[in-house]
């Protein structure tokens, strides 16, 4: 990421925060790509799934303009709430396909960030384990956040957070194996023969 680039969309961020409209598709129009990218990666693997990645990227631009007057610390947070903005269309996504009787299909997410082979969550499970996450360590839960469903390497999420890369490293090893747990823990219950 370029300083030129990081400030002509932090020029951005701004003005559509104090009112710009014109700013806002701008710093949408410039930053597509990178939307896209995230959105991609969120939904590579995903199975049964009706969202493209383009109406990914639409319907988290849509939840990001209904925002109101968010201190945008640059490009990468910018980029982390759209992250996060993703993740919550795919879960509400997962949760409406659930709730339809006649389709019930999981929604996963096959992710590479944990290791070197991919790991098969439900998104609605891995959701339930971060808000309990979230409850006992804010912190970790934002890191994962970040790292599962942003894409983003340690290093953009030390920038984002400002806090060292290696705090960010511990902090994920002990987020990541709390959840790997937790989620054994709920597969086991789910799967626990009574």
């Amino acid at each position: 990421m370029s300083t030129e680039e990081n400030l002509s969309a932090k020029q951005l961020l701004d003005a559509w925060r104090d009112g710009d409209i014109g700013a806002r598709d701008r710093l949408f129009t410039q930053l597509y790509s990178e939307l896209r990218l995230i959105s991609a990666a969120l939904i590579r693997s995903e199975s049964n799934l009706s969202l493209s990645s383009g109406d990914l990227v639409n319907e988290a631009v849509i939840r990001l303009m209904r925002l109101d007057q968010i201190e945008w610390a640059d490009k990468a947070h910018f980029l982390a709430l759209a992250a996060r903005a993703m993740r919550r269309v795919l879960i509400d996504h997962a949760r409406k396909k659930n709730s339809d009787k006649r389709q019930h299909r999981k929604v996963t997410l096959v992710s590479k960030v944990a290791g070197k082979g991919a790991e098969r969550l439900e998104v609605d499970q891995l959701e339930k384990a971060l808000i309990r996450l979230s409850v006992i360590d804010p912190d970790k839960a934002e890191i994962v956040e970040l790292r599962y469903f942003g894409g983003m390497t340690l290093e953009e999420i030390a920038e984002v957070k400002a806090i060292s890369e290696s705090t960010v490293k511990r902090n994920w090893r002990v987020a990541r194996a709390w959840l790997l747990d937790s989620l054994k823990e709920d597969w086991q219950d789910e799967h626990r023969i009574s």
